[in-house]
């Protein structure tokens, strides 16, 4: 799943151990499959869990999230992707222990309007973190007013197109691309905490404020 950028060692898949009691910090999301991931909003600047994930995924993976295979990911485009603010760019972080494992963005395109993308490191694709991770996103721009979810993403990226569905958006073929809009629907049954969700974001959004001032 890919989106337009904004103006501004492999572990083993078997099932994750992690406390499942939330903190300040981290909200805690079961996976269907067995295990958990603990998620939280990706901090201004926060470029190192980005560069992880990417060097993480294949080219196929590369290709799917950024519409090419790019063998590395530039530096300004990172620093843009980590230029997140809580409000018209938010991005929420999945991690087993310490190792970052997927991220889910979006970005105000119009008022009320939102563009989604989404990646997941190769060893961790096909356990849900995208799920969970998007619930939790979705779930934050709600809180925020968002009504309206824009994506774009390769015809053969069959999972991404069931999510993005889920979600409300009706996809087209456009120029070789499924590109599509629709009212924002939340995942049902919900996968993550959605009180904790939006109680973190609102944690994170009003450091991050204090931070800059």
């Amino acid at each position: 799943m890919t989106m337009k950028a904004p103006d501004r060692a492999t572990e083993a898949t078997s099932p994750i151990a992690l406390s499942a009691r939330p903190t300040r910090e981290h909200v805690i999301a079961r996976l269907a499959g067995g295990g958990a991931v603990a998620l939280r909003p990706l901090r201004r600047g926060e470029t190192g869990p980005l560069q992880a994930i990417f060097d993480a995924m294949s080219p196929s993976a590369r290709a799917q999230r950024y519409l090419t295979g790019m063998p590395r990911l530039p530096a300004p485009w990172l620093e843009t992707l980590a230029d997140v603010d809580g409000e018209r760019h938010v991005a929420w972080l999945a991690s087993v222990g310490t190792r970052p494992v997927g991220v889910a963005r979006y970005v105000v395109v119009a008022p009320g309007v939102v563009e989604i993308a989404m990646e997941v490191a190769d060893a961790y694709q096909g356990l849900g973190i995208g799920t969970v991770l998007v619930d939790a996103l979705t779930t934050a721009a709600t809180a925020r007013g968002i009504r309206r979810i824009r994506a774009t993403l390769l015809p053969e990226n069959e999972p991404s197109r069931r999510l993005v569905t889920r979600l409300g958006v009706r996809l087209t073929v456009a120029e070789g691309l499924l590109e599509g809009e629709g009212a924002l629907r939340l995942l049902d049954p919900p996968r993550v905490d959605r009180h904790a969700v939006v109680a973190l974001a609102a944690r994170q959004s009003g450091s991050d404020h204090k931070s800059l001032g």
